[in-house]
């Protein structure tokens, strides 16, 4: 098969895609040259092609394909501008893609901008140089320990001895602990998706935001013992992932040890805050049962939230659990 079956253009036999209009070469020559099943070249084509194709679209997806370092580079600025404001990075896509029909619609002939050339130039000399700074500043490293380790054989012993002793090496498990616990703080401190309406505007609450909400007005209100323990579980919330970054990140017995207690104490008492948002009949008596009842007020606007922190919490504890389990394993043998 010389030409593509869809728009005839020249392909060759590692060709994959046609480079024309994107064909799927590999699936065609697997299914209709092979026989295997035996599919009519009509009904092959009518699955990929519209009934009538229109040009301006094809223009578009021709210039997406010809200036893809702009469109990457877009869809980041995008992405940036969604994390602060969703309203404005719709708004902003909407508009570019506005923008981008009126362009195509008004071309005849689809090129690539001297401005994706040029892009595309400087991310591949920053990237480069950047990555090759690493790779030449880790071969001299290499060197230099070679030229130590000959010229003090008896320290590169003793340095060698050391690095066996140490069982862990720090992997993908203590990153992932490290990601989790990133994620919490996260969840933490960004709104839920839920919003209180209020009368000139609306805003979306995080868990933060309401415990410090719920801690000042019980603060105004006199109510000091309730108040102070919430600042305290908001700084709970806050240091224990913290510290559970820190102590996977010194990769020692004794600190995975203590980020897996310190993990575990966090999700035990989110479970039971949960568990006492959402009992029939909640304590009336006592600091907790102040607590979780005022935290009530907020269940609805926070609940997404607050479930989803319980999930990266117990992640957080199966991770660091296994990752000293796993360690202990290797201890025996």
């Amino acid at each position: 098969m010389s030409t593509c079956p869809n728009c005839g253009h020249e392909v060759s036999k590692e060709d994959q895609l046609c480079p024309n209009c994107g064909f799927n070469l590999e699936k065609y020559r697997k299914e209709f040259l092979n026989d295997m099943p035996k599919v009519r070249r009509a009904q092959y084509r009518e699955e990929f092609n519209p009934k009538r194709q229109n040009s301006t679209v094809q223009k578009m997806i021709d210039w997406v394909r010809a200036n893809a370092t702009i469109v990457f580079v877009v869809g980041v600025i995008l992405l940036v501008m969604m994390s602060f404001s969703r309203a404005a990075g719709w708004i902003s896509f909407l508009l570019l893609m506005g923008w981008l029909y009126i362009v195509c619609d008004r071309k005849e002939k689809i090129e690539q901008y001297t401005a994706d050339k040029r892009l595309t130039q400087k991310i591949n000399q920053v990237g480069s140089d950047m990555f090759n700074h690493v790779e030449v500043h880790s071969e001299k490293v290499k060197r230099r320990s070679k030229k130590f380790e000959a010229s003090h054989p008896d320290v590169a012993k003793k340095v060698k001895s050391v690095k066996e002793k140490k069982i862990h090496r720090f992997g993908y498990i203590p990153l992932s602990v490290v990601l989790t616990s990133t994620i919490n703080l996260v969840v933490f401190f960004t709104g839920s998706g839920a919003a209180v309406s209020n009368i000139t505007y609306t805003e979306h609450l995080s868990i933060s935001k309401v415990i410090l909400n719920l801690a000042s007005k019980l603060l105004a209100g006199q109510n000091w013992m309730t108040a102070i323990v919430l600042y305290l579980v908001w700084l709970l919330l806050i240091v224990f992932p913290i510290y559970v970054i820190f102590n996977t990140l010194k990769n020692t017995s004794q600190s995975k040890t203590t980020a897996f207690i310190l993990s575990l104490l966090e999700t035990i008492f989110l479970i039971f805050v949960v568990f006492k948002l959402s009992a029939p009949v909640r304590a009336t008596s006592g600091i907790l049962g102040q607590v979780t009842s005022q935290l009530l007020t907020y269940a609805v606007s926070i609940g997404a939230s607050m479930y989803f922190l319980i999930l990266i919490s117990i992640m957080t504890t199966a991770l660091a659990g296994y990752n000293l389990f796993k360690k202990a394993k290797k201890i025996e043998r």
